[in-house]
């Protein structure tokens, strides 16, 4: 199973950083494009390690050549402790589309996915547009847009009852229209059994991966199950002795 195997390998800009030092990260991303950050610990890294990782601009982890987490790299710092030299590194997925400035004004006649790649553009993060699905329909009149990138999208996406999400790779939109379900995740998966806060979400406990927010799902257990979308995912993974699993937060959908 993989929660056997608690491997963690740090990238900086694609660069190899540290896969045989303790690693410890915790954080959680969303549905939505508000930047939410990661922190992670790493215990002595060597000089040029740590250089290398402070130069970075974009840091991912992975767990079995997939991707946990990632994001732009917030601040990094580093301490002596009684048991070596600890650096603790904040990053977050979306942070440069939450900073960059937009203004910019878009001629009637645009559809909304051509409003988000305009947006994407003039925004200077080269973030791109990876999917649109659902309505895609066309103001009545032309749009003008001024204030931080990442709000100017969701402004945009709020015309076809859509939200954007962001992933390693680009932008990717969660449509009001049903999608099919993406993946299936069975008890080997789990950790516990689904609890359920409330009618409409579901929090499952999961062997550490990167389960991907934004996607459809099917959770089967003990002859039940339900379906519904990832709106939330939560990683706690030390690669040593310390917590290891993921939560993920399902908004249900009835009736299927």
């Amino acid at each position: 199973m993989s929660d056997m195997d608690r491997s963690l390998v740090v990238k900086g800009d694609g660069q190899k950083i540290a896969d045989y030092v303790r690693v410890h990260i915790h954080g959680r991303e969303s549905v939505g494009l508000y930047p939410m950050p990661y922190s992670m610990t790493l215990w002595n890294l060597d000089d040029d390690q740590y250089l290398m990782l402070s130069r970075s601009k974009f840091i991912t982890v992975e767990h079995q050549n997939r991707v946990l987490a990632a994001g732009d790299l917030a601040d990094v710092y580093r301490y002596t402790t009684e048991d070596g030299k600890i650096t603790v590194v904040c990053f977050s997925l979306g942070l440069s589309l939450w900073e960059a400035p937009i203004s910019l004004a878009i001629q009637a006649g645009s559809s909304v996915s051509e409003i988000v790649a305009q947006l994407l553009e003039a925004s200077g993060t080269g973030i791109s547009l990876l999917t649109y699905t659902g309505s895609d329909p066309v103001p009545a009149r032309g749009q003008a847009f001024f204030g931080r990138a990442a709000e100017c999208l969701s402004l945009s996406l709020s015309a076809a009852n859509a939200e954007g999400y962001l992933v390693e790779s680009g932008l990717c939109i969660l449509p009001e229209d049903d999608q099919p379900v993406s993946m299936v995740i069975t008890e080997e998966d789990m950790l516990m059994d689904p609890e359920f806060p409330n009618g409409d979400l579901a929090v499952l406990r999961l062997v550490v991966a990167g389960w991907p927010i934004g996607k459809k799902i099917e959770a089967r257990w003990k002859n039940k199950s339900f379906k519904g979308i990832i709106r939330e995912r939560m990683i706690d993974a030390d690669n040593s002795t310390g917590p290891w699993y993921s939560e993920i937060l399902v908004e249900v959908r009835r009736g299927e």
